[in-house]
């Protein structure tokens, strides 16, 4: 596979690692008037979700150290994939709390191995032109969720922006 073409597939993974991660809070909003639920109840999640993704960053860099990193995206994006098709399904803000935390782990196990891939297989001069291109998957995957959430909400629900970021991660 050609450079072009590598760092094409790892912008597409970060971009996605972020759909599938910032969803809940771009669509919280939407979530309360749905369920009932106060924001302060809903909010727990996303503060939930940063710290599991912090403590999951240094397991990952870890892990990546001592695995193949392939795997452990993949793994990553497996459990962020089923925390996304699950938490609509969820009745009550402790259990989204749980998915949403256990969302957040997985979501660490994303970013490490992604610049341990880089670095493994890229040059110096390489690696820094794909980590710049990388990390616009950050402002695309926002923009792709603040886009595309209000217009998944107005034909269906707040559940179908969870549904179309798992789909997202599925592909």
């Amino acid at each position: 596979m050609d450079l072009k073409k590598k760092i094409l597939l790892l912008v597409l993974a970060y971009t996605v690692s972020y759909i599938t991660r910032i969803n809940y809070g771009a669509i919280i909003s939407e979530m309360v008037l749905s369920t009932g639920m106060t924001k302060a109840q809903l909010s727990l999640g996303v503060t939930g979700s940063f710290f599991t993704y912090g403590i999951g960053q240094i397991i990952s860099g870890i892990c990546a150290d001592r695995y193949s990193p392939k795997k452990i995206v993949s793994m990553g994006f497996l459990i962020t994939v089923a925390m996304n098709v699950i938490l609509p399904f969820c009745t009550n803000h402790y259990q989204m709390l749980v998915i949403w935390c256990i969302n957040g782990f997985a979501q660490a196990f994303m970013w490490p191995p992604i610049i341990k891939i880089m670095i493994s297989t890229f040059s110096a001069e390489e690696y820094k032109n794909a980590s710049v291109k990388v990390s616009f998957g950050s402002s695309i995957g926002t923009i792709i969720v603040y886009l595309v959430s209000p217009i998944i909400i107005s034909a269906f629900s707040w559940k179908y922006v969870f549904w179309f970021s798992a789909f997202c991660g599925f592909i």
